[in-house]
């Protein structure tokens, strides 16, 4: 004979009585396997992002402490020429080019001495050396008669990127 299922069996076996939920220790474990894997990702996709700011940070903070605007008598204006020295300390920090700043009548006019002018990058000044640039009425909007001071700002190469790092304190130009 077979044995009929009561409706009251039915419903205990139905609704899942009879199954059994995974253990404390195994679910402990998989929830410490899920955060190990969600640092992992987390860290080995943000840390190249920190370490490369960290990396523009310190070089521009290397070239503005080496980098000087020389006011030795070499900067200064003779005729429609302006002609700038610029000084490196010991440091070799990847120097790709150097901002110009021109201020004549509350208005700055920018140049780049490698992109706008005729020099190169070989030109520019390396490691405990100073050399002095002419910037031509040419390269310039602002007539050379007419500038009151300026400033330079050097450009570093980052990685395969040029980084524009503040600009130092003005010099007051002077007629040669």
């Amino acid at each position: 004979m077979k044995k009929r299922v009561s409706l009251e069996n039915f419903l205990y076996f139905s609704r899942g009585f009879r199954k059994k939920g995974v253990s404390a220790v195994v679910a402990t474990v998989l929830i410490i396997l899920i955060t190990v894997a969600a640092v992992t990702i987390i860290w080995a996709a943000i840390i190249p992002m920190i370490n490369e700011q960290l990396s523009r940070g310190t070089v521009c903070l290397d070239a503005v402490s080496q980098l000087t605007l020389e006011d030795k008598g070499y900067t200064c204006i003779s005729g429609s020429n302006l002609s700038i020295q610029i000084g490196c300390g010991p440091i070799d920090f990847g120097l790709a080019d150097i901002q110009i700043l021109i201020s004549s009548d509350g208005s700055t006019e920018s140049i780049r001495l490698v992109a706008d002018t005729a020099t190169v990058v070989g030109d520019l000044p390396g490691a405990n050396e100073e050399r002095t640039f002419i910037i031509t009425d040419a390269d310039m909007t602002t007539l050379a008669a007419d500038i009151d001071e300026i400033a330079i700002a050097p450009i570093v190469s980052v990685g395969n990127m040029q980084e524009v790092c503040d600009a130092m304190t003005p010099v007051i130009v002077r007629y040669c």
